[in-house]
């Protein structure tokens, strides 16, 4: 009768699998989640608030999860499934922080501030959201065209939205301009 490798190796082996397609580096740790949640065994880390330069404790992304402050008061944690992310928003303010809004479909909404490094937060939770809905299936933007040539054009748009509004420098989005049209 076969057993069942311990919870490290399905982990491990998992690891492996993902390491090489996930758009940013992961880390294998098993680090401890706000509210007392646990990674999954096909869950990685991806960046807590100390990677970004921020002080919020409850600010954590995973492979399939976003953690983050309900609100700027911090007193509540929401857990959101990257593949329900709709949008994630950097708003600058002419008086004070920046603050990320990220959406998801079912209307629920998490929002924190960004006192540095908003565009890097920003784009690293659209970059593994959109990496979540495509490994799942999904379609990362609602009204994508349909094929190769629908999806790299909508990826062109989307990227251009984001050198547009600031997330991008225009060397990131040239970068990843190239990327996308070296896709077969």
């Amino acid at each position: 009768m076969a057993t069942t490798p311990p919870r490290e190796a399905r982990r491990a082996a998992a690891f492996a699998r993902l390491q090489s397609v996930f758009p940013m580096k992961i880390t294998i740790t098993d680090a401890e989640l706000p509210d007392g949640a646990r990674l999954d065994e096909d869950e990685f880390l991806v960046r807590t608030a100390k990677d970004w330069g921020l002080s919020i404790k409850s600010l954590v992304l995973t492979t399939r999860r976003l953690f983050s402050p309900s609100d700027l008061t911090g007193r509540t944690t929401l857990s959101l499934p990257l593949t329900d992310v709709a949008n994630v928003t950097l708003r600058k303010h002419s008086i004070g922080f920046s603050t990320i809004v990220v959406e998801a479909h079912d209307g629920r909404q998490a929002s924190f501030p960004a006192h540095i490094n908003g565009k890097l937060v920003t784009s690293d939770i659209a970059a593994a959201a959109d990496y979540a809905k495509r490994s799942a299936g999904m379609d990362p933007s609602i009204a994508a065209a349909s094929g190769p040539a629908g999806e790299r054009y909508e990826l062109l748009r989307k990227i251009n939205e984001l050198k547009q509004s600031g997330v991008l420098t225009e060397a990131e989005f040239e970068k990843e301009k190239a990327r996308i049209l070296e896709q077969p």
